[in-house]
């Protein structure tokens, strides 16, 4: 075992803790060079840490030349004698990782690395390479060690994304295909009528995800949250607090401030094995909500909006800050993320928006895949003893850093899978069904002299059937005055209206679905 894979191996035989997996552990190799493979880095045999080098050789080789995991590397570095690390600094007083090891073993252990001299020297040096991982500001700097800690958030919380340029482009053609829908001068007359739509989607579909179907006035609250994200408030304790009192459906459950107890997430099973998720302990929680809450508020760095609104998102839920309603809240901050950013565009004086719960839902066994990537291993950091119905004990076996420094890159392509879906699926179909139905509807009304409730009825009947007039409908009584060659007129022309644009050559298209059918 070499680099990672030493690391968690040596902790836990001295320590006892468990530590997150290795993503894609180093395994040396018949190979002439260090090369990534889709499940582990192969390294060869002269490149790896001697089979009897120290730990400090193993965190090394980690901080050169694996992903970087910092809650791996914190709890290698508790067990480095200070001695031993500054020795290394010694014979190599300006050298990258060793300054960087000596910054990451300050943080572990809470105190300043004895040294002969006041700063190393040399250049500044990130902790964070630009090139190959998403960073943030300076949020720290140690002129003792001249190593900036920039990543996306502080040391108290900062999630891991490694540098996508596929993923950043496909984010990057959301926004400017949005800012194109929202700036096309053909929709102008069906924009309010799409962003309403999107908005009550995205709340009521936010609520189903959790099985819940909001009250009218609990659905206008969340509603109106949705519209005052446009005010670019900061988040902070209040704000959360006000925002879980809005989305939460019963108000024995609001509550005033960050829990001070434990929770859990709950699933089918029996005794301990029905606890599924454990957010992190509430004696670590104050720490690391400040911390998310810089990340969350921080608008420096080279994070896609998508990115950082998946870290957001997804961060908030892992936290778990409040006993109710972190799900739904945490649907919402992915929005107060793109709105914060002001990545936006505005229509009408009102934010547009991406309903990104649109997508969840119908995907959610994807939504949950992208939720274990790190609800699973972590709830392996944990016992949990059954005390009773519903009752248990929990003993948290690792570290805080655990919540603090995760990987998301599972959640950043989750979100941009989604918001690629809420643009194609909600927005543009559904603008593009608003303008056949007002196509077909005037068109209908100017040929025939019908009730407007007749037409509707008709275009409906017509377009949930594939474009058809149902046989049993042509008997309805709505209908009883309409002559059957009115009828087959009526047909043609809802067909007409709803053919599928005709594809560009060497293209598809995809089939026409009526997925909206009622949203007119």
């Amino acid at each position: 075992m070499i680099g990672y894979e030493f690391i968690a191996a040596h902790v836990a035989s001295q320590t006892g803790l468990r530590l997150p997996p290795v993503l894609r552990p180093a395994q040396v190799r018949p190979v002439t060079r260090i090369e990534p493979m889709a499940d582990l880095l192969a390294v060869p045999r002269q490149v790896a840490p001697a089979d009897d080098a120290p730990l400090l050789e193993h965190v090394l080789f980690a901080l050169k030349h694996e992903d970087l995991q910092l809650a791996l590397l914190l709890e290698a570095l508790r067990l480095v004698p200070a001695e031993a690390l500054s020795a290394a600094l010694a014979t190599q007083r300006t050298g990258s990782f060793l300054r960087r090891a000596a910054f990451l073993w300050e943080k572990a252990h809470g105190r300043e690395l004895p040294l002969p001299w006041d700063s190393t020297g040399g250049n500044y040096i990130d902790l964070f390479d630009s090139a190959s991982h998403y960073v943030g500001p300076v949020w720290e700097r140690s002129q003792r060690l001249r190593v900036n800690f920039n990543g996306i958030g502080p040391f108290a919380y900062c999630p891991v994304v490694r540098r996508d340029t596929g993923l950043e482009q496909r984010g990057q053609q959301v926004l400017e295909r949005l800012r194109a829908w929202a700036d096309d001068a053909g929709n102008r007359s069906t924009l309010d009528r799409v962003l309403s739509w999107a908005y009550l989607s995205e709340t009521r579909d936010s609520f189903a995800i959790e099985n819940e179907s909001p009250s009218p006035d609990k659905e206008r609250a969340f509603l109106g949250a949705l519209a005052e994200l446009g005010d670019h408030q900061p988040v902070t304790e209040d704000y959360l607090v006000g925002l879980q009192n809005t989305v939460i459906t019963s108000a024995l459950r609001v509550e005033a401030e960050f829990r001070h107890q434990q929770n859990w997430l709950q699933r089918g099973g029996h005794g301990a094995l029905a606890v599924r998720y454990i957010p992190p302990p509430p004696g670590d929680l104050p720490a690391l909500m400040d911390g998310w809450m810089a990340m969350a508020n921080s608008r420096e760095g080279d994070v896609p909006p998508f990115v950082r609104a998946a870290l957001v998102s997804f961060g908030f839920v892992f936290l778990h800050p409040f006993m109710d309603g972190n799900g739904r809240l945490s649907r919402l901050l992915a929005h107060h993320s793109l709105n914060l950013q002001q990545v936006l565009p505005v229509v009408g004086g009102q934010p547009t928006l991406l309903p990104l719960s649109v997508a969840m839902k119908r995907h959610e066994a994807e939504y949950l895949a992208a939720l274990e990537a790190f609800s699973r291993p972590a709830r392996g950091l944990w016992d949990v003893t059954c005390l009773a119905d519903n009752a248990f004990a929990f003993d948290f076996r690792s570290s805080p850093s655990t919540y603090a420094h995760w990987n998301g890159e599972a959640a950043a392509r989750f979100i941009t899978d989604c918001a690629e879906q809420a643009l194609a699926q909600s927005l543009i179909e559904e603008t593009q069904f608003i303008q056949a139905y007002d196509l077909a509807f005037d068109r209908i009304d100017r040929e025939f002299d019908l009730p407007n409730r007749s037409i509707n009825l008709l275009i409906q009947w017509i377009r949930q059937n594939g474009n058809r007039m149902p046989t049993r409908r042509r008997t309805a009584a709505e209908l009883a005055l309409v002559p059957p060659a009115d009828i087959d007129r009526i047909e043609a022309i809802v067909a007409d209206c709803f053919r599928p644009p005709a594809a560009e050559p060497g293209t598809a298209t995809d089939n026409d679905t009526d997925t909206q059918a009622g949203a007119a």
